[in-house]
């Protein structure tokens, strides 16, 4: 897909899914700039992030949430569990599974860290005009219309 964006009344033609991978590649690595003293990147934050949303989370319905393969979920599931961020227990309702949790150090890593992602959001939204923080939210709608068209 081809579309013409403006930018100070220049137009040029770009193709959106790059640049949206390019905007997401550059964030991603601004974050995990960003969390280097906290010792986790931008992934481990949002698997802390997503855990503190819905505590005590399965590992299928962890799967499910985030959209990843399951090695990879795993592995960094693991990696949390060392860092002492994250703990799991056996799930109550269903002793083959279990479920996760944050651990102490992970709910005061969360605080710090949501304070910092708010911020920079903020930061990033005061840099778009009325009509860009509007395209924006178009493309947020777009990008929950592919997740129903799409599920995994």
């Amino acid at each position: 897909m081809r579309v013409v964006l403006t930018t100070s009344n220049k137009y040029f033609d770009a193709d959106f899914v790059q640049q949206v991978a390019v905007l997401n590649l550059v964030i991603t690595n601004h974050i995990t700039e960003m969390l280097a003293p906290y010792e986790v990147n931008a992934s481990n934050y949002f698997y802390v992030m997503k855990i503190s949303e819905n505590p005590g989370i399965t590992r299928s319905d962890f799967n499910q949430l985030v959209h990843l393969n399951h090695s990879s979920i795993t592995r960094a599931v693991n990696h949390l569990i060392e860092k002492g961020l994250i703990k799991q227990s056996i799930n109550p309702r269903d002793k083959r599974g279990t479920q996760l949790f944050l651990t102490d150090k992970g709910i005061q890593l969360n605080r710090e860290i949501t304070q910092k992602i708010s911020e920079l959001n903020a930061n990033l939204m005061a840099k778009l005009e009325p009509q860009q923080q509007t395209i924006f939210s178009n493309i947020v709608k777009l990008r929950q219309s592919i997740e129903r068209d799409y599920p995994e």
